[in-house]
């Protein structure tokens, strides 16, 4: 008797594709999974854009600080819509200019030194200071000039992680949750 060494039984024909009932379980279990897992990736996405605007903040009144000291000269940092005038809008355009007179806005002998254009997307910014002031100082020893304060999100955007920072009298800026 002879034996094929390349006999394989053969197998019990499977149907093709899914049932129906087995369709609809597994679209049950992907959607139910991808809600719990948007609703975390909306406070992410919250957390991360409160992240990126405090930090560009921090960045931006840490350079005025350090060139009104090394320039030795007033710098102001100000929201203005014409690069010109500071106007208190913080979520369009913010400038950083060396401020001669100390008038809160760019004159002939002025010199723009940042301007950071935020996106339209960007939430409400509110910059809160002593006596209502609309700007943010430096004079040339490095200290704020009157204006210590801090910036905010006008309204809270998620329901982790507020933050605020803070400017003190002496110019140093801190991160503070609220």
């Amino acid at each position: 008797m002879k034996i094929n060494q390349y006999y394989l039984p053969t197998l019990p024909s499977l149907p093709n594709g899914f049932s129906l009932i087995e369709l609809l379980t597994t679209l049950s279990v992907i959607m139910i999974t991808m809600g719990f897992g948007l609703s975390g990736l909306s406070q992410w996405l919250h957390y991360q854009t409160e992240t990126t605007l405090f930090n560009s903040l921090s960045h931006l009144t840490q350079f005025a600080r350090t060139t009104a000291i090394k320039d030795g000269q007033y710098l102001t940092i100000c929201a203005s819509i014409d690069k010109i005038t500071c106007n208190g809008q913080w979520n369009n355009t913010i400038i950083v200019f060396s401020d001669i007179n100390t008038n809160e806005s760019v004159d002939d002998r002025d010199v723009i030194y940042r301007v950071l254009t935020l996106p339209k997307t960007t939430p409400c910014i509110q910059w809160k200071a002593g006596l209502g002031r609309q700007y943010l100082q430096f004079k040339p020893s490095g200290a704020s000039n009157g204006t210590a304060g801090h910036f905010r999100f006008c309204e809270p955007i998620g329901t982790t992680g507020n933050k605020r920072l803070v400017v003190a009298l002496n110019g140093r800026t801190s991160l503070r949750s609220l």
